[in-house]
């Protein structure tokens, strides 16, 4: 026997360790490798299909003249009359939008994506144009501007609700960029009718259905403003620049209620010098400069700030980001299979060696294979107890012949099964995940020093020699 039995071993162990966890490496990018795909599959989705989708609620668009002074080529200065526009939202809304989320209507192979149907529903009321600046309106001109991030979302045109007289908003000359948002609108030169009632003022009702990708963003344009979304989603993820102020949500039910009054005023004064798809996809994306109600600010490169209400359908699991937080487990879950493997060759004077070790390790090691493998296919909770049982299953029968005895190898695999039943509780504990996993890592030092209260490790290394 060798003199140093216990410190070799140690070093065994540590360096079988140290090599596991080179392992797990490896299999975590096979993880990031597969998210990746499934990634690469919903920007697909978006650009052949559809997007996730963002609108503005609709608002007036009225073009006035103004006398101002040019100046032509030869930089000689002239009268000219030059065309602007103001932004006019309506003076309180009521909105109410139901979604229908599904994850099996856009599927390639095994990669999905979540989609929704959204039958929103809107009224409020605009009310008279007040000219106390005595502006030169072109009312002829006048139009009801609705933006869409992606028309291909609708089966129908949208019905606008005037006073009790339905309309239907066309797409807009300066519509479809590429990536741009759609424009739809009602016009005065289309319908006469309606300069009167943009004058005095109206009552409107609007309805539509939209489809749409995992994330539905509500950019309102009114003074006052109340908006609620139901579903038939449990997780579910709100974002933006107001959160909403009653919520609620079960395992297929969600609820949320906003109330505001300054997101409409401030968008107004963003979005209203907008007059193409391109301009709106910018503002609304953040992306470059874009022009803003105040001429400095543009100037200076000043961003918009948009205030929109995000509402965002999450997977209920996601099978990487378990298999990720799995992975970070690995280690924790070798080191105490290899520590109750050393605490019983000191205890029981049974000897294992390393490339026992070693395949006890690849074994666990496989364990994150399969859980991958099979959640890609079937629930998580049904991949993560199928691998369990198959890895806990395999060591047990491999252990029956290291340790010669039914009883020990029965007692590692009671021990590895609560192991990994542990560690799948860390992976729903979500928030309190490390609280219980500093409260388990207490309880198994605690065992191991109850258990190895009354060894002697000098006599134990001394019959090792």
């Amino acid at each position: 026997m060798r003199r140093n039995f216990i410190n070799l071993k140690i070093g065994a162990i540590l360096f079988l360790i140290f090599i596991f966890y080179i392992g797990l490496f490896f299999i975590s990018s096979l993880v990031s490798e597969r998210q990746s795909y499934q990634q690469q599959v919903i920007r697909d989705i978006a650009n052949e299909q559809i997007r996730p989708q963002q609108i503005v609620a609709p608002y007036l668009k009225l073009p006035y003249q103004v006398q101002t002074t040019c100046t032509d080529e030869q930089k000689k200065s002239y009268p000219c009359t030059q065309t602007l526009f103001v932004a006019i939202g309506a003076e309180t809304t009521d909105w109410n939008a139901q979604f229908k989320v599904s994850d099996s209507t856009y599927r390639r192979n095994i990669y999905k994506a979540i989609s929704y149907q959204n039958l929103m529903s809107g009224k409020g009321t605009f009310k008279a144009i007040d000219n106390e600046a005595k502006r030169d309106y072109l009312w002829e001109q006048a139009e009801i501007i609705f933006p869409i991030q992606d028309a291909r979302g609708l089966n129908a045109k949208p019905v606008f609700n005037i006073d009790g007289k339905v309309y239907k908003f066309d797409f807009s000359e300066q519509s479809q960029g590429q990536r741009g948002f759609d424009l739809m609108h009602l016009t005065a030169k289309q319908y006469p009718e309606l300069v009167q009632k943009f004058q005095q003022g109206f009552k409107f009702g609007l309805q539509f259905e939209l489809e749409g990708l995992s994330e539905f963003t509500f950019i309102p344009t009114s003074y006052e403003m109340t908006y609620q979304a139901t579903g038939n989603w449990g997780d579910v993820k709100y974002d933006g620049q107001s959160l909403p102020f009653k919520k609620s949500s079960e395992k297929r039910q969600f609820q949320a209620d906003w109330k505001n009054i300054a997101l409409g005023k401030r968008n107004l004064e963003n979005v209203s010098l907008c007059e193409n798809s391109q301009c709106f996809y910018k503002i609304l994306n953040a992306q470059d400069p874009v022009p803003t109600a105040a001429v400095e600010a543009y100037e200076t490169g000043t961003p918009a700030n948009i205030s929109g209400i995000s509402t965002q359908f999450l997977e209920a699991v996601n099978i990487y980001t378990q298999t990720d937080r799995a992975i970070k487990y690995g280690v924790m879950v070798i080191i105490i299979t290899f520590g109750c493997f050393f605490l019983f060759e000191i205890l029981k004077q049974l000897k294992i060696h390393p490339v026992q070790y070693a395949l006890v390790a690849m074994a666990q090691g496989v364990f994150f294979v399969l859980l991958l493998s099979i959640s890609e296919y079937y629930a998580f909770a049904l991949a993560y107890l199928a691998a369990a049982i198959a890895c806990v299953g395999l060591i047990t029968w491999y252990l029956y012949f290291v340790v010669k005895g039914i009883k020990p190898a029965l007692l590692f695999g009671i021990l590895l099964g609560v192991l990994y039943g542990m560690m799948y509780l860390l992976l729903q504990s979500s928030g309190k995940t490390f609280l219980f996993g500093s409260i388990l890592s207490f309880i198994l030092i605690a065992c191991v020093m109850f258990i190895t209260r009354h060894v002697n490790w000098y006599q134990s290394e001394q019959q090792n020699q």
